[in-house]
């Protein structure tokens, strides 16, 4: 499976690259809020500078329907500036044709893609126009992936196979995963939380047949908890899947594969926003939501994830503005930082609230794929690789 960059075999002196680029980064009035993201592209940028190319980068940033000043890719402007980049800004498609012609080893900033009607149509005329800015496209949007975007499915196929590729980011991002589903060091822990069980499902599933254990957190464990006759008070609990966990249950039984349940949590009164205290998991009352795991859980957790060779964490317990919710998921990454054991957080949500927490590098990977990340474990092929070359992704979905 080749899944390596054909990016340094580009001839780039004087060229123009197209980069498609993840940098869909949170903002609160206007500042970039975690650059992340943008720290994970720097490689890519810089080898392509270094040998004489232009970038023409190009992203997305939230899902607006028209023009929105709170979403323009100005307002990455800063960041690259702040670090020495030469950097311009195209505030349109013809701005920046001509831009394009002109500029010399650096970087002309493309505004918010999801402004052009064209981007989420998958419309061809929009390729054409995004495809003449370059003369060499390189996917690094790991992230989007799974989108069949304009710019992720089409734009590639306007240039010929020689001249399209992932970069570094996405090749180091496919490495790693794979590394995971064809060889993880044992024992395997599996930490699974979030509230869109739906999307996760394929992916436990998929997992069931390489992990020891699966330590299922808030909200998702309240959907489990629930197919089994087990009190979850007011949390949320998705009752269209009901059936399938517990058929996971039952599966995860027989192949011997430990799912363990917390012992207590923290929970909220009525809503997410009322007062927040620690019970036993089996006091939950009507008015209790649940929102994140108790002392005792995490005690015990503690001892299975130091034991393992690899944890693998994907959703997140708690509220990024509500720093009282999240000390469930900081003692986990912090028991995950200090465990000999290879550690993995994957999932937008989930890689925001490590970074910020202050855990980028103490874990050994954190992936900037969220439903990429997902799809591509779950053993589906994703439409942006398809674009490159159908051959990187995974052969295999069993």
């Amino acid at each position: 499976m080749a899944i390596c960059s054909q990016l340094q075999s580009f001839p780039l002196t004087n060229k123009r690259v197209f980069l498609r680029a993840d940098l869909n980064v949170p903002l609160k009035n206007k500042k970039i809020v975690n650059d992340f993201k943008l720290k994970s592209l720097q490689e890519t940028i810089n080898y392509i500078l270094e040998h004489g190319g232009t970038i023409i980068l190009a992203t997305h940033i939230g899902r607006p329907q028209q023009y929105e000043p709170n979403l323009s890719t100005q307002l990455l402007l800063p960041w690259f500036e702040k670090r020495g980049y030469p950097i311009v800004f195209a505030k349109n498609l013809d701005d920046a044709y001509k831009k394009s012609k002109e500029a010399k080893k650096q970087i002309l900033l493309l505004e918010n893609l999801r402004f052009f009607p064209g981007e989420k149509k998958r419309n061809l005329s929009f390729a054409k126009q995004l495809a003449r800015l370059g003369d060499f496209y390189v996917n690094d949007a790991f992230g989007t992936l799974h989108r069949t975007d304009t710019s992720i499915t089409l734009v590639p196929q306007q240039f010929s196979p020689e001249k399209r590729t992932i970069g570094f980011l996405v090749e180091k991002e496919l490495k790693m995963l794979t590394n995971l589903l064809s060889d993880p060091a044992q024992p395997f822990v599996f930490i699974i939380g979030g509230g869109k069980i739906a999307d996760k499902i394929p992916l436990i599933q998929y997992f069931l047949a390489k992990v020891k254990t699966i330590l299922l957190c808030p909200a998702i464990v309240f959907t489990f908890l629930k197919s089994i006759g087990k009190p979850v008070g007011n949390s949320l609990v998705d009752n269209d899947m009901l059936k399938t966990c517990k058929a996971i249950l039952t599966k995860a039984k027989k192949e011997k594969v430990s799912a363990l349940f917390p012992v207590d949590f923290q929970v909220a009164q009525e809503t997410i926003y009322g007062q927040l205290t620690v019970i036993p998991a089996n006091e939950i009352t009507s008015e209790d939501v649940g929102i994140s795991i108790g002392p005792k859980t995490i005690d015990q957790w503690e001892s299975v994830i130091k034991q393992a060779g690899t944890v693998f964490l994907n959703g997140v317990m708690g509220f990024a503005g509500k720093p009282a919710t999240l000390t469930g998921i900081k003692a986990l990454l912090t028991t995950m930082s200090k465990s000999k054991g290879t550690s993995i957080v994957a999932g937008g949500d989930s890689v925001a609230v490590a970074t910020n927490l202050g855990f980028s590098s103490k874990i050994d990977y954190l992936s900037t794929g969220g439903g990429a990340t997902l799809t591509y474990l779950s053993g589906e092929k994703l439409p942006g690789l398809i674009a490159i070359d159908q051959n990187i992704n995974r052969a295999d979905k069993n």
